[in-house]
């Protein structure tokens, strides 16, 4: 998990290197980087105090944040150009009309409140099964499932520096006649989101998705009673993502593609990861013996 995090700090850090005149305080940015691989070679080292040893389970509902707010100063800038225009012309081919549009038909306050308190529950799903992991005692299956799911996030925001689009809830606003609102707190909810996220370029792939899919998943495998929740509230979600017009049809589609990606590679690259602090083992142990051969 740590592992992924890193590199996915030095991708980004190159990202801005690259592209150090068009992002503002790229400086500070790239020291941001270079402090969050020192923290987490640091925390590797550290003793299993609790409060170490729960920073070193949990340290990524800290960090994917703060890189997912990152990103609405950087890829914009880094790559200026929104596919937007792109993403509404494979959804057209593909249904001969605009979902986000058409679905306006079917809009139902009750409905809506129902989608958007669903669709504001994502980030918790899987840290409940994390959670039910470690309760369990489970440690090996946490451990991955947690790489799984930091895997997925930082492959989806790698994909918003490819694909930069601000979503239909912008650029189809022009053509629906009718806001999507609910009865209590739906739109609440729908405005502390906004302000929390501001405008990101963050909409292919759909990374509310491929999550969602990624921890139905891997309920299924550890957790069958809060997989059988997750088939109502994660179906939901996924549906929510377009009836709420933060998401293309085409964007639910490159998540369920991400999850597929991520259970091929994840295998992989975690066996490839976890032999790393081994081979770094090894070489010490070789440099520690020669020295005692030398001076023998």
């Amino acid at each position: 998990m740590d592992f992924v995090t890193m590199i996915y700090q030095i991708i980004v850090m190159f990202i801005i290197l690259f592209n150090f005149r068009a992002v503002h305080s790229a400086f500070w940015f790239i020291i941001y980087h270079i402090l969050v691989i020192i923290f987490l070679w640091w925390l590797a080292m550290t003793d299993d105090t609790p409060l170490f040893k729960w920073l070193k389970n949990w340290n990524p509902i800290i960090l994917v944040p703060i890189n997912f707010s990152e990103l609405r100063y950087v890829v914009h800038n880094v790559h200026p150009k929104d596919f937007d225009n792109l993403l509404i012309q494979i959804d057209y081919r593909i249904f001969g009309v605009h979902p986000t549009v058409w679905m306006e038909k079917w809009a139902n306050p009750w409905l809506t409140e129902y989608l958007q308190i669903i669709y504001t529950t994502f980030y918790f799903l899987p840290i409940i099964l994390a959670i039910y992991l470690l309760k369990k005692n489970q440690i090996e299956q946490f451990k991955y499932f947690i790489f799984v799911i930091v895997l997925a996030y930082y492959i989806s925001y790698l994909g918003y520096f490819s694909v930069p689009a601000l979503g239909p809830r912008f650029t189809l606003d022009h053509l629906q006649t009718n806001p999507v609102t609910g009865i209590w707190i739906a739109d609440i909810l729908k405005d502390t989101l906004n302000r929390l996220e501001s405008i990101q370029r963050d909409a292919f792939p759909s990374g509310h998705t491929a999550i969602t899919l990624l921890t139905m998943i891997y309920a299924r495998k550890y957790y069958k009673t809060y997989f059988w929740v997750l088939m109502v509230v994660g179906t939901s979600l996924v549906f929510s993502t377009v009836y709420l017009r933060y998401h293309y049809v085409i964007d639910v589609l490159a998540g369920f593609a991400l999850t597929g990606l991520v259970l091929v590679v994840a295998p992989f690259f975690y066996r490839k990861l976890i032999e790393l602090p081994m081979l770094f083992s090894k070489k010490v142990i070789f440099l520690n013996t020669s020295t005692e051969d030398e001076q023998a």
